[in-house]
This record gives C-alpha cells, sequence and structure tokens, in this order.
C-alpha cells in the first residue's frame, strides 16, 4: 500500500521530529526553573546521585518525567500501589532490565532502551496510520495527516516513556487489520490494546462495526460467524488487569479507585455530565487568578475538549469511516464524563481522526502554515515547561 518513498519520507520525518524535540529541552533548562516543590516530578529524583548517573542530565531525564516515572518502577519491580497504570508498557519494558542485568530501569543503558522502544511504537504506528489512511486517501492527505498529528502541541508523548506511542500503535494496527478482513490479527491487537489503557475498551464497537460491514453487511452465515470468532479475545487484556487487581488488592476494580488518588478532581464512583464539567471550568476561569498556572493548564484542557468536538463533527461531515469515528468518540467521552478534562489533551493526540479530518479541511496553504507555526510554538512550550516539572497534561 506504500513505496520505498513512502517509507522515506516518513522516516525522515520522524526522525527530525524526534531531533529536533531536544531544542525545548535545552531552552527550558536555559529559562524556566524547575517548578519549586515538583522535584518527584522528575526521573532525576528517582536516580541515585552519588553514581554519577548520566540519566540526571537535563537532556535525558525529562523523557520519562511525571507519569512516565511510574511506568519505569512497575516495568523495575513490579506493581506495588500504582494500579491506575495499566500493565502493557511496563511489561513490555520489564525484558530490558533483565537483558541489561540492571537493578532498575533507572540506570542509563536500560534507561536509554527504554526512550528508544516508545520511540520505535510510535514510529510503527505512524507507518500504520498511512498505511490505514491509504486504503481510501491519497498519499498527500495521509502524509499531511501524519505531519499534523506530529506537530500537534502534546505530541511530545509519543518520544516519552508514556503510553501514546503504544495506545496509537494497536488501534491503527486493529483497524487496519480489520479493514483487511484478518480477524485474528485485528482481534490480537485489540486485546494487546485494551491491556494498554482502559479505553482501549473503545476499540471494541469500532470492530464490532468493521465485522458488520466485512462479514454480515450481505450475508449471515455460520462461516462468516466462525470467521468472526477471534474477536472474542479483544477484552481479554482487560479482563485480565481486572483478575489481577482481584488477586493482588481483593477488588477486581482497584485501578479505578487508583485512578482517584491521582488528585486529579476525577469522579471514579459515578459519570459527570459534561455539561457540569463545562460549567465547572468557567468557574475555574472566574475565580482562580490568571496569573496561577493552573489557569493556563484548565484553559488547555478546555481548549483541547472544544477542539477534539469540532474536529469529530468535521470528521463526521468529511464521511470519515464510522469504525474510526466510533473509536475516537468512545475513547474521548470516556475521560470526559468523570467530571474533568485533565490530561485531555494527552488523551485526544491518539485519536487520528481528528488529523484526518485537519488534512482534508486545511486546503489552502496558509491555513496549513497557520495551523503548523501555532502548533509547533505550542509544542515547544509545553515540552520546555513538562520537562521542568510543570504538569501539561
Amino acid at each position: 500500500m506504500y513505496t520505498w518513498d513512502d517509507v522515506k519520507k516518513i522516516l525522515i520525518l520522524f526522525f527530525t521530529w524526534r531531533i529536533l524535540l531536544f531544542i525545548p529541552l535545552y531552552v527550558g533548562y536555559q529559562l524556566i526553573p524547575y517548578r519549586p516543590g515538583y522535584h518527584y516530578t522528575s526521573t532525576a529524583f528517582f536516580v541515585n546521585r552519588s553514581s554519577l548517573n548520566p540519566v540526571t542530565h537535563f537532556l535525558l531525564s525529562p523523557w520519562a518525567n511525571f507519569d512516565g516515572i511510574y511506568y519505569l518502577l512497575i516495568g523495575s519491580r513490579g506493581y506495588t500501589v500504582e494500579a491506575g497504570f495499566f500493565p502493557l508498557l511496563p511489561l513490555m519494558l520489564h525484558p530490558i532490565k533483565l537483558i541489561f542485568g540492571s537493578v532498575t530501569l533507572f540506570e542509563l543503558a536500560p534507561y536509554l532502551t527504554s526512550i528508544a522502544f516508545v520511540s520505535l511504537f510510535s514510529l510503527m504506528g505512524m507507518l500504520f496510520l498511512y498505511r490505514l489512511i491509504r486504503l481510501d486517501y491519497d498519499t498527500t492527505t495521509a502524509f499531511r495527516s501524519l505531519l499534523f498529528l506530529l506537530v500537534f502541541p502534546t505530541a511530545f508523548f509519543f518520544a516519552t516513556v508514556y503510553a501514546e506511542g503504544l495506545f496509537l500503535l494497536l488501534s491503527v494496527a486493529s483497524l487496519y487489520f480489520a479493514r483487511r478482513r484478518q480477524w485474528l490479527f485485528a482481534s490480537l491487537a485489540a486485546l494487546l490494546l485494551t491491556a494498554t489503557r482502559p479505553v482501549g475498551l473503545a476499540i471494541i464497537p469500532a470492530l464490532l462495526y468493521e465485522l458488520y460491514v466485512g462479514e454480515f453487511h450481505k450475508k449471515h452465515t455460520w462461516r462468516n460467524l466462525l470467521k468472526a470468532s477471534p474477536l472474542l479475545l479483544s477484552p481479554l487484556g482487560f479482563v485480565g488487569y481486572i483478575i489481577f487487581n482481584n488477586i493482588t488488592w481483593g477488588n477486581p476494580l482497584y485501578f479505578i479507585y487508583a485512578q482517584g488518588q491521582f488528585q486529579n478532581n476525577r469522579s471514579v464512583e459515578h459519570l459527570v455530565l459534561i455539561p457540569q464539567t463545562i460549567f465547572r471550568y468557567v468557574k475555574i476561569f472566574i475565580t482562580v487568578p490568571m496569573a496561577q498556572f493552573e489557569w493556563w493548564v484548565a484553559l488547555l484542557e478546555f481548549s483541547a475538549f472544544f477542539f477534539a468536538v469540532a474536529l469529530l463533527y468535521v470528521a463526521w461531515r468529511k464521511k470519515v469511516r464510522m469504525s474510526y469515528l466510533l473509536l475516537s468518540l468512545f475513547a474521548f467521552l470516556l475521560p470526559t464524563s468523570t467530571g474533568t478534562f485533565t490530561a485531555l489533551p494527552r488523551y485526544i493526540v491518539v485519536l487520528f481522526p481528528l488529523f484526518l479530518a485537519l488534512a482534508l479541511v486545511l486546503r489552502t496553504r496558509t491555513a496549513q502554515v497557520t495551523y503548523i507555526v501555532v502548533s509547533v510554538f505550542l509544542l515547544g512550550l509545553l515540552f520546555a515547561l513538562f520537562s521542568r516539572g510543570f504538569f501539561v497534561a
């Protein structure tokens, strides 16, 4: 579905983007003091400084700040109480520690290998995404979708020790194999996806749609049902983690409780209507001083919500395939129905139909350049802040 020239363009785009991400780290280090009282959010905080570990260097430590620390901790010594972090990424990082014979993943060689791993997941996700989009659109639209995705303000999470790159890879791969009616591969990718993040369950309605279109739209036979039977594997990653929670903590839904311990105002006991959350944010804008960093984070989260809503609507109007929209809609509604838009700027970066919609609607050179310039500026700013202990998503 793509030529070597296509692959070469994607590789050049990705590695150029990956290298340029070092610029915000340097600028942030020169201009922004690490946020007072938040040194525990830095990878360097968990490193044995007496050993002069190079991981503490300002160009290395930020790649696993905040949540990345916990993925490395779980990958190093298993779970203790960090049940809010789903297991697939730590499981994939754990063998790195064994290969190097190290005590933790915070030592230089396993640390760099972990960063390389998550970057590889992201690159593979980009390659699969290009191939998926090419099933319906031309090369220009496919490449532009990747470009618009990589310059998005929170796209730097694809290069950090977070689950975003893995989530993108597995969701796109599952849909691609479903489009090719390779149900076993689609189901295995979905199984892994549901062990990556809770919203991985959003792949199931998308696959059911593809199943209907691919196998049952014209005829209903037992043979078709048998071919689709591997889809029963799809939720097993999620089910397996529920069983693990029950064995380890005596509560199959302990991971939901753990989410409520993150002090991010997320409701874990009941769903909250989105209008209520919007009203809460309006109150923040009125009552919290603009000089406070949290006011600007709230603005970022609020803007991300409406950005996603607008582009989901555009994608629907542009007749983007329904399975893609179902995946994005469910993956969007689950976190936004918890009473907060916290981390939403990061959550929506894996919703690839948003960037396909941008590629379809931004047709003029002026519009494209404007989006790229604004996004690149915000990408650099947010990554610089993130690297200095300021939570942005």
